[in-house]
């Protein structure tokens, strides 16, 4: 008879259980390819106001099952509640789904998935914060640090990536999106300038920070977003290049290029900050930065 260590056959377990959860969210995902099947199944692109959809960095595009949210039942993983895409030349790329719960605002977030140890992370609609007015904070500590006023329920979250991530299956975040959709090989694992950089490269198809998705759009009102689209396209000039130098395996083209786009994403953070309508919103596009680059812990978002 063989014996196996506790230990191994734990951790066989938490693998048999994540495989399955990746397994089934491909399965789940794989027949909405479009905006057409999905919104027949059902989903509907989330967005940051009107003419504004959901396109960050590191978690690309959200569509919600509203029937499945609002039923708010428990977790089963063939229905997930939002399908997660990268938006790429007029196509949907899928990358993963997520399940959510609302739950009271004083109670514990789930920890697992299928029996595997998961990152979850929590979402409230918090109101009236100075400078910033509604919007989704990292959870009800972030919305009351933020002087905002929190709701009696918060939606908890966890992602399944069907696409490489350097951070894991459950993951917060997917630093290798910005290169999967640009045509780039992402690091095996990245630093925080390797994440500047992914940041950089988000900017090149519409993909933001956050915040930074307000601030473009208080910026179109105000007439300033000219002076956005003008760093950003000096951002977009230099992917092409980029690509070609990798694919020529030159890494000291490749070397200045990428120095060009962070130096050209700096400017244009810059910008940002000066068009910001208000103090708050100057120090949460500094902080998401920050979260972005992993200087900060996430509390949800």
């Amino acid at each position: 008879m063989i014996f196996v260590p506790l230990a191994l056959a734990l951790q066989l377990v938490v693998q048999q259980s994540t495989d399955s959860a990746v397994t089934r969210a491909k399965e789940a995902i794989k027949p909405l390819v479009d905006s057409v099947a999905l919104r027949d199944a059902g989903f509907f692109p989330i967005g940051f106001g009107v003419g504004t959809r959901d396109l960050t960095p590191f978690q690309g595009q959200h569509w919600l099952s509203l029937g499945r949210f609002a039923n708010n039942q428990p977790v089963t993983l063939t229905r997930p509640t939002f399908m997660m895409y990268l938006p790429v030349n007029d196509s949907l790329i899928p990358i993963g789904v997520a399940y959510s719960r609302r739950i009271p605002v004083d109670s514990a977030q789930p920890t697992d998935l299928a029996g595997a140890p998961a990152e979850w992370h929590n979402h409230v609609i918090c109101r009236a914060i100075p400078g910033e007015g509604q919007v989704i904070t990292d959870g009800v500590d972030d919305c009351k640090a933020r002087g905002g006023t929190p709701p009696p329920n918060q939606i908890s979250m966890v992602h399944v990536w069907i696409v490489p991530n350097p951070d894991g299956v459950y993951a917060h975040d997917n630093p290798a999106l910005p290169f999967i959709a640009t045509g780039l090989t992402p690091p095996a694992r990245l630093t925080s300038d390797d994440r500047l950089f992914a940041v950089a490269l988000g900017e090149t198809y519409g993909a933001k920070l956050f915040v930074a998705h307000r601030i473009d759009r208080d910026a179109a009102k105000a007439g300033t977003r000219s002076r956005l689209d003008e760093k950003r396209s000096a951002l977009r000039q230099i992917v092409p290049q980029l690509r070609d130098a990798q694919r020529a395996r030159d890494a000291t083209k490749f070397g200045v290029l990428r120095k060009q786009l962070i130096d050209a994403w700096g400017a244009l953070a810059d910008e940002y900050r000066a068009v910001a309508a208000t103090p708050e919103m100057r120090t949460r596009f500094d902080v998401e930065l920050g979260q972005a680059l992993g200087a900060h812990v996430h509390h949800g978002g």
